[in-house]
C-alpha cells in the first residue's frame, strides 16, 4: 500500500492516530490531487476550501496532540455537491445563470452536521445542471471523465459527477451528493464505488436546491459501505456503532426480475449473474420477483412524471427570464413538466401512496431486494453528440434507481466487477425507513462480492 492509497474513514484515522500520516499532510494530498493539472480536479471541483480545510486539519492535529477524542469524522475530506449550502458560497446547482445570487448565509444542515463531527470540507463537486440527469454532463464547467478508461473518455454518470471523481481519484474520502432518481447511484456503479441513497427526509433537507421536492434525497459516495454508515449516523444523529456482520444463511433476498434485466449489456449481466451465483453459494435464501408494482410504475411513467412538473415549478421562472444560460438538454426535460396538468400531478402523486403500500406487501418476506444498479456500462461522451441518443441512454440509466426514489425507499450500489474491467454494480434496496438495517446487510453483501 502506498503512502497515500484509496483507504475508508477507519483506515485514515487508523493512520492519523498512530501518526503515520497527519491529518494535514492527508489533506494537503487531496489538495494537490485535486490541483493536479493532469487530472481531472479542475472539471470535479467548482471550489476548492484550501485555507479553510487546512486550517482546520492543522487544528486537529493539535487536538490529537494533546489527546483530546475528536468527532467521528476527524481527519475526513467530504466534497460537497454544488446544490448544498455552504456559508459564504453561492449554491448555483453546477448552473452559470445561479452564479450570480447572493453567497449562504448559514451551512445546510447536512453540512453543519458534518462539520460538527470533525469533518473537513475540503470543496464544491461539479454535477449535471440543477441535477437533471444521470448521466453527469456540464456544459459550463466541463465534465469529468470516468477514472475508468479515461484516454477513450467515458462519462462519470450524474448528476453526482464531481463526487464520484472525488472519491475515485483520492480528492475527498467521501462525497455528498443528492439522489432524485439515482444522481448518487448511477455515478457510484460506473465509477467503481459505493453510493448510497437514503430514504427522503431521513437527513436534514434545509439548504439544498430542490430539484423535486417529493422525491429529492440526500446521498453519498465513498470506497466501503462502511463508510457510508459511518455517514448516515452523522447525518441522521444517530451513535456510530460497530455492526456485526449478517450470516447470508440468514438473509431473504428477493431478485427482481421484470423490467430491471431489460437493455443488459454483456458486462453487466455477466457481472451480476456472477453476483447472484456468489449469493447462492454463500448461502442466502433467494427468491424470483416479479413485481406488479414495477410495472405499474414504468407503465404511468411515476418518477419521471413527478419530477417534470416539480422541476417546471422550481424552475420556470429562470427559465423564462435566463433561460439561454441554461443546457438546452436540461431546459428541454424541465420545460416537459409544463404538458403535466395539476390533474395529472395530483393523480400520479395519489398513485405513488397506493403503490408504496403494495410495495410494501409485495416485499413483507424479504430483508432486501436486488437488482442491477444500471443495464450498462459508462458510455463514450462521443456516443452522445445526438439528442436522440443522449435522452435515450439517459432513460435507461435513471429506470432502474428511479423506482426506488418514486417508492420512497433507501437503496445502495456496491461495486460488483472484475479488477481492471469496466465497473459495474449491484443494487440493493429496500422500504423506507429501513436504512440501518440495509447498511448492516450491505456490509456481508460487500464482503461476499468482494471475493
Amino acid at each position: 500500500m502506498s503512502k497515500f492509497s484509496l483507504e475508508s474513514i477507519r483506515e485514515i484515522q487508523r493512520r492519523i492516530g498512530s501518526h503515520e500520516i497527519s491529518t494535514k499532510e492527508y489533506v494537503a494530498k487531496c489538495i494537490g490531487n485535486i490541483k493536479n493539472v493532469t487530472g481531472e480536479g479542475g472539471k470535479a471541483f467548482l471550489t476548492i476550501d484550501e485555507v479553510q480545510s487546512l486550517a482546520v486539519a492543522e487544528a486537529q492535529d493539535k487536538l490529537i496532540e494533546k489527546g483530546v477524542k475528536l468527532g467521528p469524522l476527524a481527519g475526513v475530506t467530504v466534497s460537497i455537491k454544488d446544490l448544498f449550502d455552504v456559508v459564504g458560497q453561492v449554491t448555483a446547482s453546477g448552473s452559470k445563470v445561479l452564479r450570480k445570487n447572493a453567497p449562504a448565509t448559514e451551512d445546510s444542515g447536512v453540512v453543519d452536521r458534518i462539520r460538527r463531527a470533525g469533518g473537513i470540507v475540503i470543496g464544491r463537486t461539479n454535477m449535471t445542471e440543477f441535477a437533471y440527469s444521470g448521466l453527469g454532463l456540464n456544459p459550463h464547467f466541463g465534465t469529468p471523465l470516468n477514472p475508468f478508461d479515461r484516454r477513450s473518455g467515458r462519462i462519470p454518470g450524474g448528476s453526482t459527477s464531481g463526487g464520484a471523481v472525488s472519491v475515485v481519484d483520492q480528492m475527498a474520502t467521501i462525497a455528498i451528493g443528492s439522489d432524485t432518481g439515482g444522481s448518487c447511484r448511477i455515478p457510484a456503479a460506473l465509477c467503481g464505488v459505493v453510493g448510497f441513497k437514503s430514504t427522503a427526509n431521513r437527513y436534514p433537507m434545509d439548504g439544498v436546491l430542490p430539484l423535486s421536492r417529493s422525491l429529492d434525497s440526500v446521498g453519498m459516495l465513498a470506497t466501503t459501505v462502511e463508510c457510508c454508515q459511518i455517514m448516515d449516523e452523522v447525518l441522521s444523529g444517530g451513535a456510530i456503532k460497530k455492526y456485526p456482520l449478517v450470516p447470508l444463511s440468514r438473509l431473504k433476498i428477493g431478485v427482481l426480475e421484470n423490467v430491471v434485466l431489460e437493455g443488459m449489456d454483456k458486462d453487466v449481466k455477466r457481472n451480476y449473474l456472477a453476483a447472484i451465483e456468489k449469493l447462492e453459494k454463500a448461502g442466502a435464501s433467494l427468491r424470483v420477483i416479479i413485481s406488479d408494482v414495477v410495472n405499474k410504475i414504468i407503465e404511468i411513467q411515476g418518477q419521471p412524471h413527478i419530477v417534470s412538473a416539480e422541476a417546471n415549478s422550481e424552475f420556470e421562472n429562470i427559465l423564462t427570464s435566463m433561460g439561454d444560460g441554461v443546457d438546452p438538454r436540461v431546459s428541454t426535460r424541465i420545460a416537459r413538466g409544463k404538458d403535466v396538468t395539476s390533474a395529472a400531478y395530483i393523480k400520479t402523486l395519489h398513485e405513488r401512496q397506493s403503490l408504496i403500500k403494495a410495495w410494501l406487501r409485495e416485499f413483507s418476506n424479504d430483508d432486501f431486494w436486488i437488482m442491477p444498479t444500471v443495464p450498462v456500462i459508462a458510455p463514450l461522451l462521443s456516443e452522445l453528440t445526438s439528442d436522440d441518443e443522449y435522452f435515450r441512454i439517459n432513460g435507461l440509466m435513471l429506470r432502474n434507481p428511479g423506482l426506488i426514489n418514486f417508492l420512497d425507499g433507501c437503496a445502495i450500489s456496491l461495486p460488483n466487477h472484475f479488477p481492471g474491467e469496466a465497473p459495474t454494480g449491484v443494487m440493493l434496496v429496500s422500504p423506507g425507513g429501513t436504512d440501518e438495517n440495509l447498511l448492516r446487510y450491505s456490509l456481508s453483501i460487500e464482503q461476499i462480492l468482494s471475493v
